[in-house]
């Protein structure tokens, strides 16, 4: 009786181990598939057989919707689209393409599964940290177009923070040297550093606090805070009114801006360099790498990392604020015309103008007459004007994104001679997170299936605990 049982014991105990080691290698071997899933090539082959046939108002659907609620017929120059965000027409005879709002953008609720003849469209005009999975390349590679800050997309909005050279050169609110040089003397800091988004992926509110040490920053906003802000300048009453005249006048007075992004890309601009220097302020820039093909002129900006470390950089700004010489060379970029060619093609080249500009900008910026007034009206005719161009190809146009070209490497932290080189896993812990995303995602996508929520971050989990 006891052997018996014994035997019994032990088969139930081969079997449990049996069924472990299925279990464990059935598991590593669907990780060691999903890495060799190649990239999405259906969107990109020839669609011979699978065209729907004839289309005569393609029908353009926001899926992550930067709309309440929208459907219209959207005029593009020659050709038109029926612009919507109703998800009923997902399997439309007409649903040309799928316009994806990276701010909104969820990885487990695409449409899916996708049928050969759509085209995916993303826009996604906010920082990257918005978006962390959106930085790399498996996420990318499931769209045909992207409009992003980086210039590699497909309809770049790098510059959509800088309406024109006319609103840069515009001294509306310069204040006199004079003047400024007065408030110096009556207390005012040479410095100005204004944000409420505090430890953010560049660190820059670490860098400003080793800057502190050695030269006075009024700090407004609630990082750093050593000042406070007038509350009729505050924005729910912790950030101005960035749009304000009177926050204009307020800003105007500072000799020099802090003006650093939230997170290092190439390409990656914002307001925080165009404010100050259209308010005749001197901008100290960290953010993009390439910033300097953006600037006005050789002589508008100071570049953070041009410097050996902090001190060096405090020594040239001292420099700059009792020299007035020196100073004015860096407003000269408000008298004549604009130095950096390439930063004056760009805004020649864009198809959409703010209303600052749209009256002041001549008629070689919209060479087919076709202006608009916003990035999304643009980017939805670009959109509409591709699928018209991939309607008439009968889907033998090839539209892919070339994801590799994003350049959003992972956030690094300032040392304390204020060089952006420390790299911390706990720091960069969200954009790796990002890339796991990506990978689920992807897995999922060649799959043709959706999950919710809840299941989709359990997936994600699994990906974080494998090789990948």
């Amino acid at each position: 009786m006891r052997f018996t049982k014994r035997c019994v014991t032990l088969v139930i105990i081969c079997v449990i181990l049996i069924q472990l080691v299925w279990y464990y290698t059935s598991e590593k071997q669907s990780y060691r598939s999903f890495k060799q899933v190649n990239l999405p090539k259906a969107k990109n082959k020839t669609l011979s057989g699978l065209w729907p046939g004839k289309i005569d108002i393609p029908i353009l659907l926001w899926w992550d919707s930067v709309y309440t609620d929208v459907d219209e017929i959207r005029h593009c120059g020659e050709n038109k689209c029926r612009l919507t965000n109703k998800r009923e027409f997902q399997n439309h005879h007409d649903t040309s393409a799928f316009l994806f709002y990276g701010s909104n953008f969820k990885p487990y609720n695409l449409p899916l599964p996708r049928k050969p003849h759509h085209l995916w469209a993303l826009m996604h005009e906010e920082s990257p940290r918005n978006a962390y999975i959106l930085l790399h390349e498996p996420a990318l590679s499931i769209f045909n177009f992207t409009s992003t800050y980086s210039m590699q997309s497909d309809y770049p909005i790098t510059t959509q923070w800088l309406q024109c050279p006319e609103w840069l050169q515009d001294k509306k609110y310069v204040l006199p040297l004079v003047d400024k040089n007065r408030l110096r003397k009556l207390g005012l800091a040479p410095v100005l550093y204004l944000q409420s988004d505090c430890d953010v992926p560049s660190d820059r509110d670490s860098f400003v606090k080793v800057l502190q040490k050695h030269i006075p920053v009024d700090s407004y906003g609630t990082c750093l805070q050593n000042k406070k802000m007038a509350r009729r300048l505050r924005f729910h009453d912790n950030m101005a009114p960035l749009d304000d005249q009177e926050f204009f006048r307020f800003a105007a007075r500072y000799k020099f801006a802090l003006a650093m992004e939230n997170y290092v890309c190439e390409d990656y601009i914002t307001e925080k360099l165009w404010r100050p220097l259209r308010l005749g302020s001197v901008p100290i820039v960290f953010g993009a790498p390439n910033i300097k093909e953006y600037l006005p002129s050789n002589n508008s900006a100071i570049v953070i990392e041009d410097y050996e470390d902090v001190e060096d950089l405090v020594q040239y700004i001292r420099l700059l604020d009792t020299n007035d010489k020196l100073y004015k060379q860096y407003m000269t970029f408000k008298d004549g015309p604009l130095e950096n060619l390439k930063l004056k093609q760009i805004l020649q080249s864009r198809d959409w103008a703010p209303d600052f500009c749209s009256k002041s900008i001549p008629k070689f910026m919209d060479h087919q007459n076709k202006l608009y007034n916003s990035i999304f009206t643009g980017y939805e005719c670009f959109v509409c004007d591709k699928v018209h161009e991939y309607i008439k190809s009968g889907g033998k146009t090839v539209f892919k994104v070339n994801a590799s070209d994003y350049k959003c490497p992972s956030p690094r932290r300032f040392d304390e001679s204020g060089h952006y080189s420390i790299h911390k896993d706990t720091w960069a812990a969200e954009w790796n997170f990002g890339k796991h995303e990506a990978i689920a995602m992807l897995l999922l996508y060649e799959s043709g299936k959706t999950m919710s929520q809840k299941e989709f971050y359990k997936f994600v989990k699994k990906t974080m605990n494998s090789d990948y």
